[in-house]
Formats: C-alpha cells, sequence, structure tokens
C-alpha cells in the first residue's frame, strides 16, 4: 500500500449555517446529495452534519489533488454505516480523477463538537 495524498479540514459549524441560511436550497443542491441532505435534515443537530460533510468532501479534494479538475462537490459523498463508521463514496469526475491517479480507497476519521468540524483523509492504492 502506497499513500497517494492526505488532505485534513477544519471548518466552523457557524459558517455552513450562514451559508445555509443565505443560500438556502441552492447551496445544499450545489454541495451535497439528496442523501446526504434527507441525512442531514433528519438530525438533532444538522448544521454539525453538514459542516461534518463539507470539512470531509475538502479533505477528500486535498487528499486526491483534484480541486479545479471537474470535480464537483456532489460527486463525493459521505456515508455512514453502523458498525464500519464513516466512508467516502465517489461518482462522475471523482471516480474518473480517482481511477486515473491509480486512487483505490479513502480512509476518512470524521470528527466534530459544537463549534467546529473536522475530517482527516489518506488517499492509497490499497485493495480490499
Amino acid at each position: 500500500m502506497t499513500i497517494l495524498g492526505i488532505g485534513t479540514e477544519i471548518v466552523e459549524c457557524v459558517r455552513i449555517a450562514k451559508m445555509i441560511e443565505r443560500h438556502g436550497e441552492q447551496f445544499l443542491e450545489r454541495v451535497y446529495t439528496a442523501d446526504e441532505v434527507e441525512y442531514c435534515i433528519q438530525t438533532v443537530d444538522s448544521t454539525q452534519h453538514f459542516a461534518t460533510r463539507w470539512a470531509a468532501k475538502e479533505a477528500v479534494m486535498k487528499s486526491m489533488r483534484c480541486r479545479h479538475q471537474g470535480v464537483r462537490w456532489t460527486d463525493i459523498s459521505v456515508t455512514v454505516h453502523s458498525g464500519h463508521g464513516a466512508q467516502i463514496v465517489l461518482s462522475g469526475a471523482a471516480q474518473l480523477w480517482a481511477e486515473t491517479h491509480l486512487i483505490t480507497k479513502l480512509h476518512v476519521s470524521l470528527g466534530v463538537c459544537r463549534t467546529h468540524a473536522t475530517a482527516y483523509v489518506i488517499a492509497t492504492d490499497e485493495l480490499d
């Protein structure tokens, strides 16, 4: 296994709340998949869940070095499965970028508190 990239991000939860308040549905549709929006709005602390996903998407783009390469925010999705934790799912241009650059696995660690959300991503060529 070779580490191909590392990305980290921290974001203030209030920043994401203000973006949602200011731009509403347009912001949500540009940044999050429908499944992510559905998941987040069903939680008591939805702002923190939206912020955590924002941080994860930023960290993924940094780890894959794909900013300004046609990858859209919605090409990167964060899913959480009971017993397995958070996972990154790529589609569209992000998936193509990963395949082209031999990135086969993205390891992700997420953190959140009342004020900040963080994400750390390691891109590897590891085979499952």
